[in-house]
């Protein structure tokens, strides 16, 4: 029986003592981790931003045996603070309270049994640089959270912003708060980051001009790695279910069912990315009036081309960082010379990877019927600039499509209702009144034999491609559309004089209606298909 005891207490002992040299070990890892993950955020804050002149930095770190404290500072340098004030430096801290693996007792706790190398909970600290935010949140920590490292480098945890309820004499911030889960891959450079906010609302007090702006309901959902190039590739989405907008006596606008998505993809043809904004639907004053979709893109991207501009984008943003409030901001975008040889260098190499940019779709659409409009462009190297400039737009722009469809009810039905809302007609006035306001339209935009009419839409396209223009069927050679695009532009903008003073202007024909819309001739290369020689 003794000896039985004897080996069970050995055991235990055994247990305990690789327990505290695990521990005091992985202590050692976790130091070592944390400021290589240090030098790599400073290396990506100089990748992106190489002018800001920001830095983080390990403050302090106290090892314990099963634990270790760490305070991690966010440096930014020469920062206006306030208006009129000499710049100075800025510091965000963050605490950081390390339990040791493989058997961090919070984990334990929870009922976690697989050995990690630590569990980290951190929060910003309190200081002058975030003083306002604390009191904000009421001397809660505005953000905090919880991550576990895992032995292979990889990091899951959580994010979370404390809600805030702050009443001023002049406007009303309640925000309920967000939780974010982040999950990051170390093996593939990935990470994954989702989260939920229920709403978030400003009410401005304003006499003159109150108003008020509520978001509720807000997901967020963020995939994404490094690609082979370099460039991070992946897809990001956001989805608002309604954001309001009151302002002053005006009629409320609902846009519903808000998303945004984003895709951003890598192969061997280069780097392609598209963007897709859709509200399902805008409703004015308690009416829904229409839905919207913007889609657009471009794709077979040169991929050192993009990482260029990428890293020329990220000069502007630290320049803009520096300003002075006083400052135009577009001063931030007025490139150095060296920058500027750079971005011309590489708009070069985009244009000799023959991009395509693309609009997919704009679209509008309602219970009557939709609108859209769609475009691409394929584009390639316009080669040098001591050329004639028509051979340069040939080589430059290798072929457009483009189509434009507008759907006559649901044209009329916007119109009624604004008849209504802003007119203050009756439902039968208004539609009477659109009805014939869209088809005067309609006639006019089938006059300047642009757009043609197919059942209830009106329907215009347009294609070209070897130096040869089709509108709407109607085929000819680029220089006379040239011709016929200039003629239009001069109509509508008629030369000094021809307007002039002594012009008769009380020489109407007694039968003309006051305000009436005068015929549209077409251009004489669309009218009839003929064509000038």
């Amino acid at each position: 029986m003794k000896k039985s005891l004897g080996v069970v207490v050995g055991v235990i002992v055994v247990a305990g003592v690789a327990w505290v040299g695990a521990s005091w070990y992985t202590g050692k890892r976790v130091e070592a981790e944390v400021r290589q993950r240090v030098d790599e955020g400073n290396a990506k804050l100089q990748a992106f931003l190489p002018n800001a002149k920001m830095k983080i930095a390990v403050s302090s770190l106290e090892r314990h045996l099963f634990s270790t404290d760490i305070q991690y500072s966010l440096t930014i340098e020469g920062v206006t603070v306030e208006k009129d004030k000499p710049v100075q430096d800025v510091a965000f801290l963050l605490h950081d309270h390390v339990e040791h693996g493989p058997f961090p007792l919070a984990r334990l706790k929870r009922g976690a049994l697989a050995p990690v190398m630590a569990t980290s909970d951190f929060e910003l600290v309190d200081n002058d640089t975030v003083k306002s935010w604390f009191e904000l949140t009421k001397g809660v920590a505005p953000f905090s959270g919880h991550a576990t490292l895992h032995y292979n480098r990889d990091v899951d945890g959580n994010l979370v912003l404390q809600p805030v309820d702050f009443q001023r004499p002049d406007a009303d911030l309640k925000f309920s708060g967000m939780d974010l889960q982040v999950a990051v891959t170390a093996a593939d450079k990935a990470a994954k980051v989702s989260g939920k906010m229920d709403s978030v609302s400003l009410d401005i007090k304003d006499a003159e001009a109150p108003g008020k702006i509520q978001v509720t309901g807000m997901t967020l959902d963020s995939d994404m790695h490094q690609g082979q190039a370099g460039l991070q590739v992946g897809t990001n989405q956001l989805a608002v279910k309604q954001i309001s907008v009151v302002h002053a006596n005006d009629p409320a606008i609902l846009f519903n069912n808000y998303t945004q998505n984003a895709e951003l993809t890598e192969s061997g043809s280069g780097f392609s990315a598209r963007a897709v904004y859709d509200v399902g639907m805008i409703n004015l004053g308690g009416q829904d009036i229409a839905g919207l979709r913007l889609g657009f893109g471009g794709r077979n991207m040169a991929t050192d081309a993009v990482k260029t501009l990428v890293e020329l984008y990220g000069n502007v943003i630290s320049r803009a960082m520096k300003q002075n409030p006083e400052q135009d901001p577009q001063q931030a975008f007025d490139l150095p010379a060296e920058d500027r040889q750079k971005a011309i260098a590489a708009g070069k190499a985009l244009l000799a990877g023959n991009p395509t940019f693309f609009i997919d779709p704009i679209l509008v659409h309602n219970a009557k019927g939709e609108s859209r409009f769609n475009l691409t462009l394929d584009l390639g190297d316009p080669g040098p600039t001591d050329q004639p400039v028509d051979e340069m737009v040939t080589k430059l722009l290798h072929k457009l499509d483009a189509k434009l469809t507008v759907s006559a009810p649901m044209v009329t039905s916007i119109l009624a209702q604004q008849m209504q809302q802003q007119a203050g007609l009756d439902a039968a006035a208004a539609a009477k009144q659109a009805e014939a306001t869209t088809q005067a339209l309609t006639q006019m935009a089938v006059a300047t034999g642009y757009l043609s009419k197919d059942g209830d839409n009106v329907v215009g396209t347009l294609h070209y491609a070897d130096k040869v223009v089709d509108l709407n069927g109607k085929k000819m050679p680029l220089e006379e559309f040239a011709m016929m695009v200039a003629s239009m532009a001069m109509g509508m903008h008629p030369q000094e004089g021809m307007d002039g003073d002594d012009s008769d202007e009380g020489d109407e024909p007694e039968d003309a209606t006051p305000g009436a819309v005068p015929p549209v001739v077409p251009p004489p290369a669309v009218q009839g298909g003929a064509r000038g020689k």
